[in-house]
């Protein structure tokens, strides 16, 4: 949802999320982009006339990108010239709610772009299942439905085996100093058959078919690889944190596995940091905590990521052997104006310092959200603020223009 006059997207919301749909919400064109190229959502609604970028030119720069091409979007306007609705069509847009309008015309919109889209993608499939494909000529205008690609399990294999995926780092920060103290290893896939992929088109197909411990595995050591290779080339040492599934937490080899890639790697155990749902620890309590106690004794360090999302209860905090507590970002999100996420990060930051966990505060995107994480002591800071997710010689690159780069441990 990307819409600028607060009232009109509060209505979207309520409206969407009481038909039992998820909702991410910008309140301009380049926060809408910044959100539709990380989460990669099943249809977008997105205002026309907004300051800054426009609808036109979010649109046009989301047809552009072969991540985001094939997303269909719907434009809200209160323009009733035929001229702009001709406009919006030829560059690519789906559909046109025109204001005001009822909530059976937003849902009955919805309901058929998506029910359009779901009809494409079996087509779609039926056809790669059909003819292997093949690479793809565009020409101007044209979008590609590869941006959505039918990925089979034996394309991940294949990745695998030859080195198509990489890992990108997003720079973390102490807040108070500004040091540069780690780094978020985020996985990216460059396939020459479907080009950038995201991994929400292919994360839950790797879990499904268990996939995803070869490749957790494979993140682990190019992570920790990675991070000994900065130290040795004389930049200071950092934290790097790796997200890992619950099939791999649960994998009866998993410390050993990630002893082995310390010690192969060099790095020294605090260098490292597992990343951990609310949803992968409360599935059984008992072995979780059994399972983190043997991490702890590596000397590693253990994050509960997206906390507030999910279903942990509180009291989990106390028997988890947590060093650190990462923010969501929908709490982070405009916190220095809005009361709730404000009221929920400071109650947050307090709790976790009484518990003596770091606290992580992910997708800081303005200047007035870090004043306020700064304000309430909030330990560190990720996001687009400081810094887009950079290839490994990006971040190198940007590690030798930052100073102070400490560990805050």
């Amino acid at each position: 949802m990307i819409e600028d006059e607060s009232h009109v997207r509060e209505l979207l919301i309520d409206l969407l999320e009481h038909d039992n749909f998820q909702i991410l919400s910008a309140a301009n064109g380049s926060d809408g982009l910044h959100l539709a190229e990380e989460h990669l959502p099943d249809l977008i609604i997105c205002d026309i006339v907004m300051q800054g970028l426009d609808g036109y030119e979010v649109l046009r720069r989301l047809r552009q990108s072969l991540q985001t091409a094939a997303i269909p979007l719907i434009f809200l306007t209160a323009r009733t010239e035929r001229s702009g609705f001709r406009k919006a069509m030829v560059m690519g847009a789906d559909d046109y709610i025109t204001k005001p309008f009822t909530g059976d015309e937003l849902l009955e919109a919805v309901h058929a772009r998506l029910q359009k889209q779901a009809l494409m993608r079996q087509a779609y499939t039926i056809h790669d299942y059909l003819q292997p494909p093949s690479p793809e000529v565009l020409h101007p205008g044209q979008t590609s439905l590869r941006s959505c690609p039918n990925i089979r399990e034996s394309h991940l294999y294949q990745a695998l085996e030859q080195s198509e995926f990489e890992l990108y780092y997003q720079p973390q920060f102490a807040i108070s100093s500004g040091a540069l103290v780690g780094a978020e290893a985020l996985i990216r896939w460059r396939s020459p058959l479907f080009g950038m992929v995201s991994p929400a088109a292919f994360m839950a197909l790797a879990e499904e078919t268990g996939f995803i411990v070869l490749l957790d595995q494979w993140v682990i050591q190019t992570a920790c690889a990675q991070a000994k290779t900065w130290q040795d080339a004389g930049l200071c040492p950092l934290r790097v944190a790796v997200n890992i599934s619950s099939l791999q937490f649960n994998h009866p080899h998993l410390t050993e596995r990630i002893d082995q890639v310390l010690v192969t790697t060099g790095l020294q155990p605090q260098c490292l940091e597992l990343e951990l749902t609310e949803a992968l620890l409360i599935q059984d309590v008992e072995s979780t905590t059994s399972r983190l106690q043997e991490l702890k004794e590596l000397d590693i360090q253990i994050a509960i990521d997206d906390f507030g999302t999910g279903y942990a209860s509180l009291g989990y905090l106390q028997h988890f052997p947590f060093d650190i507590l990462k923010l969501d970002q929908c709490f982070v999100r405009d916190v220095n104006i809005n009361a709730t996420n404000a009221a929920i990060a400071t109650a947050v930051i307090q709790m976790a310092h009484d518990l003596r966990l770091i606290v992580v505060a992910e997708g800081v995107e303005t200047e007035a959200e870090r004043q306020f994480l700064l304000q309430h002591q909030c330990d560190v800071i990720q996001g687009y603020l400081m810094s887009h997710p950079l290839s490994s010689a990006d971040f190198e690159q940007f590690q030798r223009t930052v100073s102070g780069s400490s560990l805050p441990i």
